[in-house]
């Protein structure tokens, strides 16, 4: 009678746990992998599918993409433990770093930029903005204020170009997507605008960029980091970066699983890489 309740007892235990989600294992179910919502959501899925598929494989646990409707709900997914590896821009990740225990796994590489990447200034062709200095006075529009490429980098241009970036011209809201700054730019809502210098290419078909051109480039910084968040297991981490590090650069096996999500393959990181960054952040004031 006593085994018959234990039995019981332990099947209502088990049943609450996969109901409610509690219990040791819970963690090591799936590993959730947090895309920084550059694009669309149904974008960000599509380009990144491949690679969720390879790491599965490799790493002999589930992965699963999830992402943000913006950059403030993807930090605070991160944060509050809602993935165990992130992929995000270098300056999200510095922001991140300073209260959290991330460790970086590996540095993204892209076919035309490589391991690093700018930000560029974009205007309508047929508008009399051709140089930094003629921006002033105008409408300027950019991604959000944690975009490494679509902000904090054209701050700091125009800084570095004597301007002062809360007098000299309007800022206008937000966008938080690269594409609606190039859309904002081109219907005429906004005069200028700063995105990521190869997200341009990735708007043919949904505007015509042959109406845009290129005003002003930023610097070159470190590409996006893959990193572990204090959630995943040191082994798994382990496993995951060995499987991201085999997608060498010009690697034609890399082609297929990379090719969607635009990256040519991983090297190696150190958080040290971004320490360049945390200067630049820190001058803009938003580090």
């Amino acid at each position: 009678m006593m085994d018959s309740r234990i039995q019981q007892f332990t099947v209502a235990i088990l049943f609450v746990t996969a109901i409610f989600g509690i219990g040791p294992d819970l963690a090591s179910a799936e590993v959730r992998f947090g895309l920084l919502p550059r694009l669309t959501a149904v974008e960000m899925f599509a380009m990144f599918k491949p690679l969720e598929e390879y790491l599965t494989k490799e790493v002999g646990e589930k992965v699963n993409i999830v992402t943000a409707k913006d950059f403030a709900a993807y930090k605070e997914m991160v944060t509050s433990g809602q993935v165990d590896i992130g992929f995000a821009n270098p300056l999200i990740y510095v922001e991140l770093k300073k209260n959290m225990d991330l460790l970086p796994l590996a540095l993204a590489s892209e076919l035309k930029a490589g391991t690093k990447f700018r930000g560029i200034i974009i205007a309508r062709k047929d508008s009399p903005i051709n140089s930094l200095q003629d921006l002033k006075g105008k409408k300027l529009i950019f991604v959000d204020k944690d975009s490494a490429a679509g902000y904090i980098f054209q701050v700091l241009l125009l800084s570095k170009a004597g301007m002062d970036v809360h007098k000299d011209f309007v800022t206008l809201p937000f966008a938080k997507k690269h594409d609606n700054v190039t859309i904002a730019v081109v219907n005429g809502t906004a005069d200028a605008g700063g995105i990521r210098e190869d997200d341009l290419e990735k708007m043919k078909g949904k505007v015509d960029i042959s109406k845009i051109k290129i005003v002003g480039h930023t610097e070159y910084f470190p590409n996006w980091p893959v990193f572990a968040t204090p959630r995943l297991n040191r082994d798994t981490a382990m496993k995951i970066q060995a499987a991201l590090l085999k997608l060498k650069p010009k690697d034609p096996q890399s082609e297929k699983i990379l090719g969607s999500a635009k990256l040519d393959g991983f090297t190696t990181v150190r958080d040290k890489d971004y320490d360049e960054l945390r200067k630049a952040a820190k001058l803009v004031g938003a580090y």
